[in-house]
């Protein structure tokens, strides 16, 4: 399950660009750019994947990030953001720049 309203904000900051792809993923709502999870709402997070310098560094100075840990185990790169740092769009707006930026570094994924 995930924030609905917060959805909602996503996809009204998200609607116009073409780069992002919206989908249903692991109970929550997944952003995905050239076939990579760029950004995700999950239970009451958003998730951003900015790789592992830039996650560890988010980390040590934001005290609403905190490294993605999925049942136990830490993905490397990625981060979890509280809601509660998430109440305007501007500051939404830049963990979403955040992921993009880094999303769109990543190679194309091959056909197999």
């Amino acid at each position: 399950m995930y924030d609905r309203g917060l959805a909602t904000r996503l996809h009204e900051l998200t609607a116009t660009l073409f780069d992002l792809e919206e989908t249903r993923m692991f109970g929550g709502l997944a952003y995905m750019m050239n076939d990579h999870i760029c950004f995700a709402l999950w239970d009451d997070y958003l998730v951003i994947r900015i790789g592992n310098e830039s996650a560890s560094k988010l980390v040590e100075c934001d005290p609403h990030a905190r490294l993605f840990d999925l049942n136990g185990k830490t993905m490397k790169g990625w981060v979890m953001i509280a809601t509660d740092a998430l109440g305007e769009d501007e500051d939404l707006q830049n963990y979403i720049d955040m992921a993009m930026l880094f999303t769109c570094t990543l190679p194309p994924k091959t056909a197999k």
